[in-house]
């Protein structure tokens, strides 16, 4: 399915630009554009991050004072001074670096996961906006994954290599800064190791970024596949699936491993490659200043100590920053895919100046409607119908029809690409989507219940119930007797969504739902398809009472269950083929007529044939 949107998306608390029409899509697919977005998320923790930057400036300028101060013993030693004072003040350097540290992951725990709070509940607030036709293009299981795997991986790069980077920064510029004062030539020899090292980890990471992209991709469809598999693992049975679904998880668990192992390896060789790269510049520079030092250009056996050690400081953070970044190809990936869902257009909002719906009549009329889910393939096709308030319609027709569009179109889960609908004498679409839905009473043919207890999914739609409320409801839906059967009656807890029921007991409940939230209009798509003709003559006589002095607009394959209705409309191919009660359409004797007789033969068939045996 597909939905229509228009309008702006609603402001979001996120800051987060999103597209609207006429806008610019801002598109995370490289590592400083997603940066940025992520960035703007830390909006409400910009103080403590104030905090984590002054804290690595003074963890940095120990580990920059470090070295000097050890040039400085071992000058003294050299003229036979004292080195009392200079070991004191080593000493004091190393308790304030572990006391910065210290500081530095206490504050960060706790911004890191403020902020990664903060995502997940953009994130989820998000999806609730999103149109239907988003959630048919995307796997459950895929959009799990973007929850829970997406956002660890931001999680742990901002809580472990945050504080790393800014330490890194400022202990490269400040250690470059005292190079230079050292001994300028010497720095600029050791600049051609450095550019080295961020040349090859340029080349490296531009491979693993997409390396980890694709790993984020496969771990989302491996677990989409797993969702699928395990939720509709009766039906894999059924047909005897085991080896298919199990040969399908193995090429996709195999397609993970292989780009996993790529990327593990394409990032493994970069850490032992810096390595010798520094290594080989420390001999380098340690040769140098040897020769130097012989020379007369050096005479300060300390200085050589000092900028040695500072050799080794400096080319070490670029191998660190190439490890944290090559660590961040993960998060971003992750990023990028959170950040497509908050890029989706959510639906379409409420106009400027809504009409109220305080208290709806129930008069429903359809005007020259068209509808499709693709562009190009309509569904509806000029369609025109008029519901007068408190009227029974039936909506019937094969399968394909378009049945289920128009009540979906009636509910606004979808707008129309044309014409228009009317509630009351006004665009659906000028009142508001929360008055409008509370305007219904749905029942769908799939059914959906909540890991709750029986009541509360019966008082999904009215919460404030009462338990006689609740009651009175069920028993109008046929659900009272097999509810009170249950191991605690109405506060047994419903496991799975409810299937340790059956799917006509699943329905039942449904169907009581709809009765508690007395919506001023009801809507039942296929309410009885799932129930046997017993519990379809009690629902029957429960929707006969329940649709009286109510707008009721019924889909059903069992004709036999709304021959009462007021107004019947076969749909065939998306046009209005016959319109009329039933016995305007038997002696029509067109198609419905002849639907109505093949189902009764049907019946009767089938009833002879239980008495025969």
């Amino acid at each position: 399915m597909a939905k229509k949107n228009g309008g702006m998306p609603p402001v979001n608390p996120s800051g987060i630009s999103r597209p609207g029409r006429g806008g610019v899509v801002v598109k995370p697919k490289n590592m400083k554009g997603t940066l940025l977005q992520l960035w703007k998320l830390t909006k409400g923790q910009r103080k403590g991050l104030g905090w984590i930057l002054l804290l690595s400036a003074f963890a940095s300028g120990a580990s920059i004072l470090s070295p000097f101060v050890t040039g400085r013993a071992v000058t003294a030693v050299s003229d036979g001074d004292t080195v009392l004072w200079i070991l004191v003040l080593l000493t004091g350097l190393y308790l304030s670096d572990w006391l910065v540290k210290f500081l530095q992951a206490f504050f960060m725990a706790s911004i890191g996961q403020r902020v990664i709070h903060h995502i997940r509940r953009t994130l989820f607030g998000w999806i609730k906006t999103l149109p239907l036709s988003f959630f048919d293009r995307h796997r459950h299981g895929e959009l799990m994954s973007r929850l829970t795997n997406d956002v660890d991986n931001i999680s742990t790069t901002i809580s472990n290599s945050l504080t790393l980077l800014l330490t890194y920064g400022f202990t490269v510029v400040g250690i470059f800064a005292v190079m230079l004062y050292l001994s300028p030539v010497l720095t600029m020899v050791s600049l051609c190791g450095v550019g080295l090292i961020v040349l090859l980890t340029r080349t490296i990471t531009k491979r693993t970024k997409v390396l980890f992209s694709g790993q984020q991709k496969s771990l989302g469809s491996l677990n989409g596949q797993v969702e699928e598999s395990i939720s509709g693992l009766s039906v894999v049975k059924a047909f005897c699936r085991e080896e298919e679904m199990e040969r399908e998880f193995a090429e996709k668990n195999q397609e993970l491993c292989k780009v996993s192992i790529q990327a593990l390896i394409c990032s493994g060789y970069l850490m032992p490659l810096m390595n010798v790269i520094n290594n080989l510049l420390y001999v380098v520079m340690s040769v140098l200043c040897g020769i130097f030092f012989v020379n007369g250009r050096i005479t300060d056996i300390g200085l050589v100590t000092s900028f040695l050690l500072y050799v080794r400081q400096f080319t070490r953070p670029f191998v660190e920053i190439a490890n944290i970044y090559n660590n961040f190809q993960t998060a971003v990936a992750g990023a990028e895919r959170v950040f497509e869902i908050l890029e989706e257009q959510p639906e379409p909002p409420d106009r400027e100046k809504t009409v109220s719906l305080e208290h709806p009549r129930g008069d429903i009329e359809l005007r020259h409607v068209e509808f499709g889910y693709q562009p190009g393939q309509p569904v509806l096709k000029d369609i025109s119908i008029k519901i007068p308030a408190g009227t029974q319609t039936a909506i019937v027709g094969a399968t394909g029809s378009g049945k289920t569009t128009v009540i979906n179109l009636l509910t606004r889960f979808y707008d129309v690409s044309s014409g228009s609908i009317l509630l009351d004498g006004h665009d659906l679409r000028d009142y508001r989507m929360e008055d409008l839905r509370r305007a219904f009473g749905v029942v769908l043919q799939d059914t959906s219940l909540f890991a709750a207890t029986v009541r509360d999914n019966i008082c999904y739609g009215h919460p404030e119930a009462s338990l006689e409320q609740v009651q009175e409801a069920a028993r109008t839906a046929g659900a009272d007797s097999f509810i009170q059967r249950l191991t605690k009656g109405y506060d047994t807890v419903l496991k799975h969504g409810g299937m340790e029921l059956s799917q006509g007991e699943r329905q039942l409940l449904t169907i009581a739902r709809a009765v508690l939230a007395n919506a001023p209009i009801l809507i039942l798509d296929e309410a009885t398809s799932s129930v046997d003709t017993v519990t379809e003559q009690k629902i029957r006589r429960a929707m006969l009472k329940l649709c009286a002095d109510r707008t009721s607009v019924i889909i059903a394959h069992r004709l036999s269950t709304i021959r009462d209705s007021d107004l019947i409309i076969l749909l065939e191919n998306g046009e209005i083929a016959e319109q009329g009660n039933h016995e305007e359409l038997m002696e029509l004797n067109g198609r419905y007529a002849q639907m109505y007789r093949t189902q009764t033969e049907w019946n009767g068939a089938v009833e002879q044939n239980k008495l025969q045996k």
